[in-house]
């Protein structure tokens, strides 16, 4: 590994795959760089559990459902049945493609973290980050929170 150029990977590397700007893998399970294998570990079974999309979009229906019930679904019971079924129909739609982007943002947070683990847990990948990381070859600039100045 000290013979690859910091700025370099090897194509057959498993990182390179994953965009290298992307977040950092231990900033994403939320540990810092001295983290233990068991504290890697534990830090991804407990926002997998957290995060899966599975999980979140019954966690979602649900309470897409109780806001309905809350509701009473009422209205002023003025209008006709076809404008009536007609709205539902819309309200229906918007709430089906509501879920279906909270899926696919938990889907992204889930594969995120994922990946992040699949790094960490695995020695020679983890070294290998950390080797780049150690050189600069992964910009923490490019964060959404330190871009202050672009307004």
């Amino acid at each position: 590994l000290d013979s690859i150029p910091y700025r370099t990977m090897p194509s057959s590397s498993s990182l390179s795959s994953s965009n290298p700007h992307k977040k950092d893998p231990y900033q994403t399970l939320g540990l810092s760089h001295d983290a233990s294998a068991a504290q890697i570990k534990a830090a991804y079974r407990r926002l997998a559990l957290c995060h899966h999309p599975d999980r979140l979009s019954a966690l979602f229906r649900r309470q897409q459902q109780q806001q309905r019930a809350g509701s009473g679904g009422g209205g002023d019971g003025v209008g006709s049945s076809e404008t009536k079924t007609k709205r539902l129909e819309e309200e229906e739609e918007e709430a089906r493609e509501e879920e279906a982007k909270f899926f696919r943002d938990a889907t992204d947070k889930f594969s995120e973290i994922t990946t992040a683990y699949g790094i960490l847990s695995d020695p020679v990948k983890k070294k290998e980050y950390d080797h780049l990381y150690k050189f600069g070859a992964f910009d923490d600039d490019d964060d959404d929170n330190n871009n202050a100045t672009n307004g």
